[in-house]
């Protein structure tokens, strides 16, 4: 397991692969002291797509706003809907310092051993740092931490064999898009802020 207060590594107890739905499970205690929760996804369904989209919009802008607060950077803007990596992120000269993707999950950190997302943002970010030079972050915001994976170009990174969609989406299950990257927890490292975040204990 991997603490979301401090970060700390804990490999004498297992981050569980899945999370059973409706429960919460007590993994243990960090060394720092605090009780490490595994929250499976909360999210049950969704009205549409577009309202999920349009929702998810409206609350990414809160997310970058506060991962800016803290990590640096004026302002961030969006690249545009058919780019991978969502945002560019520039100082007071205007000058871009870095990109950043933001995803947002309903479950705690240690639900599931591997968070998902599409692969193709890692070529993206790939991509992007061989163009530019600059960094790319993509960032998870679980309901109990902020955490973070640099993209890093010589680093193979995890891809799942069979494209992966949420329950509530099962009609995307057959779209290649849907290829996921599947980054281990333990190696991501945890932002020690918790802006946003619940309480689990």
């Amino acid at each position: 397991m991997i603490c979301p207060y401090c970060g700390n590594v804990d490999n004498k107890i297992p981050t569980p692969e899945l999370t059973k739905t409706n429960t919460r499970v007590l993994l243990g205690r960090c060394e720092c002291g605090r009780e490490v929760w595994a929250i499976p996804t909360q999210k049950k369904g969704e009205r549409s797509q577009l309202e999920t989209v349009e929702k998810g919009e409206a609350r990414e802008e809160v997310l970058a706003k506060a991962y800016l607060k803290h990590e640096g950077g004026t302002r961030s803007e969006q690249r545009g809907t058919a780019d991978d990596i969502d945002r560019n992120v520039y100082d007071e000269k205007d000058n871009e310092i870095y990109y950043l993707e933001i995803k947002e999950r309903s479950n705690s950190l240690n639900a599931y051993r591997d968070t998902r997302f599409p692969y193709a943002k890692i070529d993206t970010g790939k991509k992007l740092i061989r163009e530019t030079g600059l960094p790319v972050h993509i960032v998870l915001k679980f309901t109990d931490c902020w955490a973070r994976l640099r993209v890093v170009l010589d680093h193979e990174y995890k891809k799942s064999e069979k494209p992966f969609a949420p329950r509530y989406r099962p009609w995307q299950r057959s779209k290649e898009r849907q290829v996921s990257a599947m980054i281990p927890v333990e190696t991501l490292e945890i932002l020690p802020w918790r802006d946003l975040c619940e309480d689990i204990n």
